[in-house]
């Protein structure tokens, strides 16, 4: 996801999501930017988190006024199968 430049004295701002195919289970996640240039200071992930479902994301900023950066979002995923209960036994 492309986080645009700056303008008008405001921030370029962009969010993006990430989500688990069906029949697997979200496990975890993260974010990360990178910056168009070499100003990194100037692109901000502010926030990457869990949502509703089986998702993952996250919302940056970028105060540069040429160069847009890049936000990526990825969520962590994992199938999910079903084990037989361990009993046991019982000593007499």
């Amino acid at each position: 996801m492309t986080i645009p430049v700056a303008s008008a004295g405001y921030p370029g701002r962009a969010s993006a999501m990430a989500s688990c195919p069906a029949g697997e289970t979200r496990t975890g996640g993260g974010a990360s930017v990178i910056a168009g240039n070499s100003h990194a200071e100037r692109y901000l992930l502010h926030s990457t988190q869990p949502i509703s479902g089986e998702a993952w994301w996250a919302f940056a900023t970028n105060t540069d006024t040429t160069n847009p950066g890049t936000l990526k979002v990825y969520a962590i995923c994992a199938r999910v199968v079903r084990t037989p209960a361990l009993t046991t036994p019982i000593s007499t």
